[in-house]
């Protein structure tokens, strides 16, 4: 059965309230953009059309916000499962964060990781040789270690609401994109700032971040306008808070910073995902 196209809308149109609605009423759709760049809303059901154009109509009078909303269905195993079919590259991924960190506590051959060029720091650190001389692998690793359940928890929890709907959205490629990059960059602004021993995927997870917030306007996640406001804040009052107590925090600021940037140029440059629609 062929989608039935129910709005054609510019690419710079927020969609996510209107969005939001349908699926608080369980009607199926997804947005794609068409040849011409435009948000092409689909419903998957032709019987919805006649409740969709309702809502189109009190959705451009602002009046839509103001009607009721039923609560959202609990989550069940159903839907787990196929969350992890439609998202298998995230949910892969995440399962490696949590087995390194399994595998922290029955091995020592991490230590090593914590010292990377420890000898080139600071008196290299400017130099771009010097990050060609430490290689990939070695400053990526330390993505892959957590020091505490709660720092696993924190990242996990982040990577498992971003990662699966990039996935969905603009796909798998993207999304090792931005694994890898945000995951190199971060750390080496990280190296750069305060030098080796240090840990964790926040950069990566930031980076995400990054590429949904500066990517709302053109694809409908389905999070908050506000949501890469927020984070960024939140961001800033732990640097404020380690500049008055250097250390409190313990976070890596480098490596939030360095990824939440990678984040938002590559979610600039990239382009959106097309797909052709009937018209």
């Amino acid at each position: 059965m062929e989608p039935i196209v129910a709005l054609v809308a510019e690419p710079s149109l927020n969609l996510v309230p209107l969005t939001s609605r349908l699926w608080a009423e369980k009607i199926p759709h997804r947005v794609v953009t068409n040849h011409e760049n435009k948000q092409c809303l689909l419903l998957a059901n032709p019987a919805d059309k006649a409740r969709v154009d309702e809502l189109l109509t009190l959705w451009k009078q602002g009046e839509l916000e103001y009607l009721p909303i039923e609560k959202a269905p609990r989550a069940s195993h159903g839907n787990v499962t196929t969350a992890i079919a439609k998202a298998p590259v995230s949910v892969v991924t995440l399962a490696i964060l949590v087995l390194m960190y399994i595998w922290m506590h029955l091995s020592t051959e991490w230590y090593s990781w914590l010292t990377t060029a420890e000898h080139l720091w600071p008196a290299k650190s400017l130099s771009l040789q010097t990050y060609f001389d430490i290689g990939f692998w070695e400053m990526y690793r330390p993505v892959l270690l957590h020091f505490s359940l709660t720092h696993i928890v924190f990242n996990g929890l982040w990577w498992w609401i971003l990662a699966p709907q990039i996935e969905r959205l603009d796909g798998v490629k993207p999304l090792l994109v931005l694994i890898i990059l945000c995951g190199f960059v971060g750390n080496a602004v990280q190296w750069w700032y305060a030098g080796p021993a240090f840990g964790g995927a926040s950069g990566i997870t930031m980076g995400f971040l990054g590429w949904v917030g500066i990517r709302l306007q053109k694809v409908s996640y389905p999070f908050p306008p506000m949501l890469l406001p927020v984070m960024v804040g939140i961001m800033l009052l732990t640097i404020a808070t380690d500049v008055v107590l250097p250390g409190v925090t313990g976070t890596a600021h480098g490596a939030h910073i360095g990824g939440l940037v990678a984040g938002l140029l590559l979610g600039l440059v990239w382009p959106p995902k097309t797909q052709t629609v009937p018209q």
